[in-house]
C-alpha cells in the first residue's frame, strides 16, 4: 500500500532518544575507520574532530574526476568516500587511493531552462549533502529528476550502490518545480530530515521533508510565510540532544506582519512547530533580503543554539525557549554575511562570512548570559563553511580554488594549495589523517607526505 502523506503532524508528547554517532579514538593514524557520515560530522553540526592527527603540511594523495559539479561535503565511512554529483550520480571511492568502487547514476538532471524559477545552478541534480545511515548501511539522498521535474528520495547500499529505497520526494503541497533541494540531509532516530526552498521568485513557502529510512510515513512542516521562507543554508536541519529539529529561513514579503521567514524555528521530531526566534529588525531584513537562513543553525553545549546569516548579526539563543520575536540571549554585529554553515571547538565559533573566516569567543555557556567577541578574521577570498581538527581550521576558498589551512588561534595561514574552482558555499572534510574536497567535477585528497 502506498504510504499517506501527512501534511499536518500529530503532537509528540515523547522526547526522543539522543542521536549518538560512535567515533573511535586514534591512537595511530592507521587504527580505524575514519567516520564524517552527515554534513560537518554530527548532529549538532559541529565541523569538529579534535581526535584527528595534526596533518600540516599536507601534500596530494589522489584526485579522481566525476560526472559533474559537486556541491556537497564529501562523507567517509568504511574505508570509502561518498561524493553526489548535479548529474545525480553517486559515487564511492577508496578511500585509500580515491579508485572508483561503484557509481549510480539515479536518473536525468533538470536544466535551468525548464523550471520557472530556477536556482543559479545548471543542470540540478543532486545538491544537498547525502547523509549515511550505518544501522542499515544505506546512504540517503534527495535528487532532482526530469521528464516530469520531480524530487524522489533515495537510499542506495553503501557497498554496491544498488537503490533500497526510491520513492517520491513530493507530498501534497510540495510543488516540484518551485521548490529547490538544496540543503544537506540529516538523520535522527530512523527518519531522515531535508529542506526545500525556492529562487526569490514566483510563489513557494519554504518546508521541511522527513521520511523513516525504509521511504514511509512522510511528514511536512510548512513556513507559514506570506510569501518565500526558504531553506536554503547549505548544512541543513540541525538536531538537538532531545531529537529535535531546528531550522533557519529565509526573508519574505511581509513587512508588517511577522510570518516566521529570516527566523530560527525549533520542530519536534515530528515536525510540529515548538518555538522560534526572529531578529527585531525582521522587517528590515525582509526588505533587503538579509536573512537569517543563509546558513544553517548549529547547536552548541549546554542547551544553547547559534545561528547566523546574510543579517550580519550572530545570535545565541535557549534551545528550550528560542525567544519569539527579539528574545536572543546573545548578540554581536559582525558586520559581514555569512553564508553555508558554522563550526565549533570548545569557546570558538567559525562562521563563513563573505570576505573570510571568523573566529568568535563563546564563553559563559555554563551560565544564563553567555557572551561572544570577534577574535580574527581569515584570508579574504575564504569564504567557505570552515571545519576544524587539531590544530587547524580548514576552509576553502570557491573561486580562488585555494584550500587554507588556518592556526585556530589567530587564523594565520599554516598551508595554503590550489584545488581550483569550486562551488560557492562547499566545505571541506577530515578524515584522520585526511582532508577532502569536492571542487568542479573532481573530488581530490590531501594527506601529510610522511
Amino acid at each position: 500500500m502506498a504510504p499517506r502523506w501527512h501534511l499536518s503532524p500529530s503532537p509528540a508528547h515523547h522526547r526522543a532518544a539522543r542521536g549518538v554517532l560512535t567515533l573511535c579514538i586514534v591512537f595511530v593514524a592507521t587504527a580505524c575507520s575514519p567516520l564524517w557520515t552527515m554534513y560537518n560530522r554530527d548532529l549538532a553540526h559541529t565541523g569538529s574532530d579534535t581526535s584527528a592527527p595534526d596533518v600540516v603540511p599536507v601534500a596530494s594523495a589522489w584526485s579522481t574526476q566525476v560526472d559533474g559539479a559537486t556541491q556537497g561535503q564529501p562523507l567517509v565511512y568504511n574505508n570509502r568516500v561518498y561524493v553526489a554529483t548535479e548529474n545525480d550520480t553517486i559515487y564511492a571511492f577508496d578511500f585509500k587511493s580515491g579508485a572508483i568502487v561503484w557509481k549510480t547514476n539515479l536518473g536525468v538532471p533538470v536544466r535551468a531552462a525548464t523550471v520557472p524559477c530556477p536556482l543559479n545552478l545548471d543542470p540540478v541534480g543532486i545538491t544537498g549533502t547525502p547523509v549515511i545511515d550505518s544501522n542499515t548501511n544505506t546512504i540517503f539522498a534527495v535528487a532532482v529528476l526530469a521528464g516530469p521535474v520531480r524530487h524522489e528520495f533515495f537510499g542506495l547500499d553503501l557497498d554496491t550502490g544498488a537503490v533500497r529505497v526510491d520513492v517520491s520526494g513530493d507530498p501534497p503541497g510540495v510543488d516540484p518545480q518551485m521548490d529547490h533541494q538544496r540543503p544537506a540531509l540529516a538523520i535522527n532516530n530512523g527518519r531522515v530530515y531535508w529542506g526545500y526552498g525556492g529562487a526569490d521568485c514566483g510563489f513557494y513557502h519554504g518546508k521541511v521533508l522527513s521520511m523513516k529510512t525504509d521511504g514511509t510515513s512522510p511528514l511536512v512542516y510548512t513556513v507559514p510565510s506570506v510569501n518565500y521562507g526558504s531553506l536554503w543554508g547549505t548544512s541543513g536541519p540541525a538536531i538537538d540532544p532531545d531529537g529535535n529539529v531546528w531550522v533557519a529561513t529565509g526573508d519574505g514579503t511581509s513587512r508588517t506582519t511577522p510570518d516566521k521567514t529570516t527566523s530560527l524555528i525549533k520542530l519536534s521530531p515530528t515536525l510540529d512547530e515548538l518555538g522560534y526566534f526572529t531578529p527585531s529588525n525582521w522587517s528590515d531584513l525582509n526588505t533587503t533580503g538579509s536573512e537569517l537562513g543563509s546558513a544553517g543553525p548549529l547547536i552548541l553545549p549546554n542547551g544553547y543554539v547559534f545561528a547566523m546569516g546574510k543579517n550580519r548579526v550572530a545570535y545565541i539563543v535557549k534551545q528550550s525557549a528560542p525567544g519569539g520575536i527579539g528574545g536572543q540571549v546573545a548578540s554581536l554585529d559582525l558586520g559581514c554575511r555569512a553564508f553555508g554553515g558554522a563550526a565549533w571547538t570548545p569557546g570558538m565559533v567559525y562562521v563563513a562570512c563573505e570576505d573570510g573566516t571568523r573566529a568568535i569567543s563563546v564563553t559563559g555557556l555554563d551560565t544564563a548570559t553567555p557572551t561572544m567577541s570577534a577574535v580574527w578574521r581569515g584570508p579574504s577570498d575564504a569564504r567557505g563553511p570552515a571545519v576544524v581538527g587539531s590544530n587547524t581550521v580548514w576552509v576553502m576558498a570557491p573561486v580562488t580554488g585555494v584550500l587554507y589551512a588556518l592556526n585556530p588561534t589567530d587564523g594565520t595561514v599554516r598551508q595554503s594549495l590550489t584545488i581550483g574552482h569550486a562551488g560557492n558555499f562547499t566545505a571541506p572534510t577530515i578524515a584522520n589523517d585526511t582532508i577532502l574536497v569536492a571542487t568542479d567535477a573532481r573530488v581530490q585528497a590531501f594527506r601529510h607526505p610522511g
